[in-house]
């Protein structure tokens, strides 16, 4: 990286560029990000053959199962009234969380992600999908939304190396990924990639490579956390045989960190732990304590002297 870009970095409040740092700057004052479950499936698990990513369980966000059956205005009105009422929060993000939200006939996305952003006080929305699953039809969708509210479009990576995607059954390869971004990066849109650490088969070495490789290829955010063992998947039958043992804490706070340093200071991090419904979760059992993962990472960072983008060649 730049010595430019380095000190960037050491002005910054958090060893990271974090998410909501990024959103108070950008308008000014807090935004809340609301999750939203449309009820949309996933060409992983319903095309013929195909059997969904192994570690999938679409109902294991702690708060989805209850909204599945509400419509959209009303899950935006509890997320608005809750953030309100709690947290003082006026502005808002509508975010299509739950399974691939790219994967309906275009009329029923444009009509499903325009009622979430009726609203004035409504901000932005925010996209998350597949990289295999933006058609020609639906990046005119969503270009045509970017003229109306600022856009995310987050997208399922896991992993950069096609030896884990088809070991993981992703579905998808590193090039469709590729492919993706540079569509998107045609747009007035911010492009957030989804990573996984912990992987089966993945070193740390390999780890970093994909860190290495995300960042030179355009993507403006991440989110980055542990592999999640959840009941109900087939990554339960391999953990249960002993074929894979998940990370401890002390190892994911080191390839985390390793990680975000190979970050360019520019881009966002949106995410850097996971959590899931505890009568559901397997391992690891630390996830469940989040402000401790958190504490765990900035410690690390202390420890070494280093922030975000400390390794990173790229021009930042």
């Amino acid at each position: 990286m730049t010595r430019k870009a380095f000190f960037i970095c050491l002005r910054m409040q958090t060893y990271y560029n974090k998410f909501s740092d990024f959103l108070l700057q950008k308008y000014g004052q807090k935004v809340w990000k609301i999750s939203l479950d449309a009820g949309f499936s996933c060409p992983n698990r319903t095309a013929e053959g195909k059997e969904g990513c192994i570690f999938c369980r679409n109902d294991s966000f702690s708060h989805m199962g209850a909204r599945a059956q509400k419509s959209i205005t009303q899950q935006m009105q509890e997320g608005i009234t809750f953030a309100q009422q709690k947290l003082g929060i006026k502005k808002y993000l509508a975010y299509f969380q739950s399974s691939t939200n790219t994967f309906a006939p275009t009329d029923h996305l444009a009509a499903t992600y325009r009622e979430a952003i009726a609203r004035d006080d409504v901000v932005g929305i925010s996209i998350s999908t597949r990289p295999d699953c933006l058609p020609p039809q639906v990046l005119a969708l969503i270009e045509s939304l970017t003229h109306e509210r600022d856009v995310w479009v987050e997208l399922g990576l896991q992993s950069c190396h096609d030896a884990t995607l088809v070991r993981i059954n992703r579905g998808h390869t590193f090039k469709d990924y590729e492919r993706a971004v540079s569509a998107l990066q045609k747009m007035n849109v911010r492009i957030c990639t989804h990573i996984m650490i912990g992987l089966p088969g993945e070193s740390a070495d390999d780890s970093r490579e994909t860190a290495r490789r995300i960042s030179s290829n355009g993507t403006d955010e991440v989110k980055i956390h542990p592999l999640l063992i959840l009941a109900g998947t087939p990554l339960e039958s391999i953990y249960q045989t002993g074929r894979i043992q998940p990370l401890s804490l002390a190892d994911y706070v080191t390839l985390a960190v390793d990680f975000i340093e190979l970050l360019p200071c520019k881009m966002v991090i949106q995410r850097l732990t996971a959590e899931s419904r505890k009568n559901i979760l397997l391992a690891p059992q630390w996830c469940m304590n989040k402000t401790h993962v958190l504490n765990s990472i900035n410690a690390e960072f202390a420890k070494r002297g280093t922030r975000q983008g400390a390794a990173c060649r790229a021009e930042t």
